[in-house]
C-alpha cells in the first residue's frame, strides 16, 4: 500500500529500516485515522483514536487507553512477537491491536505480522526512537452504514 504523491518532483531518499531498529520493546503511544472521523456524532471530526476513547461519556475508554499505552510490545531478533500486557488491561477485551504470539518480517518498509491464519503488511517508517505502522483498511467507522477506506496508523515509542 505505497503512498502517492502524484507530481513531486523531490527525489525519495528514504531508506528502510533495518530489523535492528524495529527489535525491542515498545509501547503505543498513538493511534490515528486518516481521514478523521466524527466520532462522538458531535460534527467535530478527530483522527487521533485515543483521544476519541479519553473523550467517551463517563471515563468509558480511560481504562482502554491506559492498557494500551502502557503495554510492552517486543519484536524479539527470532522474528516472534511477546509483550507484557499494560495496567487497566482486560484479559476479556481484545483492543491490543498487536496480538502476542505473532510474528513478524521486514521485507524494505513493509512489516508483515502474522497472528494465526491473520496477516497484516504495514508501510513502517523508524525515526529516532519512533516506530510508525500505517496499513488501509475498510471498516464502518463513522457508523453511517457504509464501509470507508482509512488509513490507520499505530505509533510506538521505545521503551
Amino acid at each position: 500500500m505505497p503512498f502517492w504523491f502524484g507530481s513531486c518532483s523531490k527525489k525519495d531518499d528514504a531508506v528502510a529500516p533495518s530489523t535492528s531498529a524495529i527489535e525491542g520493546n515498545w509501547r503505543i503511544s498513538g493511534y490515528k485515522v486518516d481521514p478523521a472521523i466524527d466520532f462522538l456524532g458531535n460534527g467535530q471530526k478527530s483522527n487521533d483514536l485515543l483521544a476519541a476513547l479519553k473523550s467517551l461519556p463517563g471515563g468509558l475508554g480511560n481504562d482502554a487507553v491506559e492498557c494500551l499505552t502502557t503495554t510492552v510490545v517486543t519484536f524479539n531478533s527470532n522474528g516472534k512477537i511477546t509483550g507484557k500486557a499494560g495496567n487497566k488491561c482486560d484479559t476479556s477485551d481484545d483492543i491490543n491491536p498487536i496480538e502476542e504470539n505473532s510474528s513478524w518480517r521486514l521485507d524494505g518498509n513493509k512489516l508483515t505480522i502474522t497472528s494465526g491464519s491473520d496477516v497484516t503488511t504495514y508501510d513502517v517508517v523508524v525515526s529516532g526512537n519512533t516506530l510508525k505502522l500505517s496499513a488501509k483498511e475498510t471498516d464502518d467507522l463513522d457508523g453511517d452504514g457504509k464501509d470507508e477506506t482509512y488509513t490507520m496508523t499505530l505509533e510506538m515509542t521505545k521503551a
